[in-house]
């Protein structure tokens, strides 16, 4: 028997914790190959997150920065090693459930692997308690609907399948709530008012690598973007920053505004292959992008296509 640590990715947000979280107490629940799973975090919670575990009596995953050779992982919401924890490379990844694009990703052996290109990775985590036998909680329910109505924006992202659709559905029925206006209390449990600049670069971003550049995309997202506008420099301050930190040649962020639906755009550094992939130029204040409320479909994707 061993111990397996399962988590999502760095810079956590709701669907990287909550997957991780519920993951692993079904394969508890079912003693999965006689192992023991623990969830973990890549970083501090959102504040939705923990209040949500608060709530529900949970005790927060623990926060690690590497594994040892040769322990046993699950990757929940991601797969890249540069948006994973530090030592994966010689770690043995027995499991992953994401719904991103595959990256980087090679194992010595074969492993359980489900990546399905839907909404959220707690979708898939849902459907995982019907492949397992297990009757998901109403705590279960509820933390798994809170992160498939925060990755999907209330529904609203390009990204939504009918499958998040009507599990949302469902899981809104068990727990007695309405999805969306569920997702928005969620939503607005966040201290948006008095994020700093370097909380609204650094708080949801991740590392890719278009054309051989280290490119980090950020989104902060919001119900109101206004005040965010009225720090632009202090904002291009806090990239240059975080870039320098973690070594990337580049920078972009994307001020994600739920309400309008749409990003104000800024980018910072080397960033050919963001213009090209997007279609704009570096402007100081940004460039406003309707209709653009994903990362991973209407900004990674695009950007990577072109390299």
């Amino acid at each position: 028997m061993a111990n397996v640590l399962v988590f999502g990715h760095q810079n956590p947000d709701n669907d990287a914790i909550m997957s991780a979280v519920v993951l692993s107490q079904l394969l508890n629940q079912v003693e999965y190959a006689g192992n023991t799973y623990e969830a973990c975090a890549l970083g501090q919670l959102p504040a939705e997150s923990a209040k949500l575990l608060a709530d529900a009596g949970i005790a927060e995953p623990r926060v690690i920065e590497s594994v040892e050779a040769g322990q046993l992982v699950v990757l929940t919401d991601h797969n890249e090693s540069a948006q994973s924890v530090a030592g994966l490379k010689d770690a043995t990844v027995f499991g992953v459930v994401d719904h991103h694009r595959i990256g980087d990703f090679e194992t010595a052996g074969p492993l359980h692997y489900i990546c399905l290109p839907w909404g959220s990775s707690c979708t898939i985590v849902t459907k995982l308690a019907g492949v397992l036998g297990v009757e998901l909680s109403d705590v279960q329910a509820k933390l798994l609907l809170s992160a498939m109505m925060t990755d999907t924006l209330m529904l609203k992202s390009p990204t939504t399948t009918d499958v998040d659709r009507a599990v949302a559905a469902k899981l809104g029925e068990q727990v007695g709530v309405d999805p969306v206006k569920f997702g928005m209390e969620v939503f607005l449990t966040r201290p948006s008012g008095s994020f700093t600049a370097a909380e609204m670069v650094g708080n949801d971003i991740k590392m890719f690598e278009p054309a051989g550049k280290k490119l980090l995309i950020g989104q902060y997202e919001t119900v109101d973007k206004s005040r965010a506008l009225g720090m632009i420099d202090e904002i291009r301050e806090a990239m240059r920053a975080y870039a320098a930190e973690k070594g990337a040649d580049g920078i972009v962020l994307c001020i994600t505004d739920i309400m309008e639906e749409g990003s104000q755009v800024l980018l910072e550094g080397e960033t050919e292959a963001a213009q090209k992939g997007l279609g704009i130029a570096d402007e100081h204040d940004g460039v406003w992008m309707p209709g653009v409320l994903s990362r991973k479909k209407q900004v990674a994707a695009p950007i990577m296509a072109v390299c």
